[in-house]
């Protein structure tokens, strides 16, 4: 029953941050991150449950499905696009390998799939970002082009 909490939670949060004009995604992260870090201290526990595992799957599938709609392989394929993901992912990389060597104390080829993994994961938040600020922007001139 925990969970329904969690999920209302997220849920408050996300919509909390859409108010003041970012994405509702940047409040769920901002609620897993809470939660996880004031578990011990609220006495919770963060374990994993089989309908909290669920509910993540369909949350990665539903965030990567709504980027890959938005995704045309005609602008994927100009060189600014490949160039700036080329050197996002190259530079995300050399930065966190070294850092979760040091700081984790985990293997080279540890630290360097969790960089990988890291390189990926935010370049689809920085595309959500970045969509909710392109809809915000057409949502302006559409209303500026209607006003008298």
């Amino acid at each position: 029953m925990i969970e329904a909490v969690w999920i209302v939670f997220a849920f408050s949060l996300g919509m909390g941050v859409r108010l003041i004009g970012l994405p509702p995604l940047i409040g769920y992260l901002a609620a897993g991150f809470s939660i996880a870090a004031s578990a011990d201290y609220l006495g919770l526990s963060v374990d994993s449950t089989t309908a909290l595992q669920h509910i993540a799957h369909l949350g990665v599938l539903l965030l990567l499905f709504t980027v890959g709609l938005k995704l045309k392989v005609k602008s994927l394929v100009r060189p600014e696009v490949l160039g700036g993901g080329l050197l996002h992912f190259l530079i995300s990389t050399a930065v966190f390998t070294p850092g979760f060597v040091f700081f984790l104390d985990i293997s080279w080829y540890t630290a360097s799939m969790l960089a990988i993994a890291l390189s990926f994961s935010s370049t689809v938040l920085a595309a959500k970002v970045l969509e909710g600020k392109l809809a915000e922007q057409v949502l302006k001139r559409a209303q500026q082009q209607d006003a008298p």
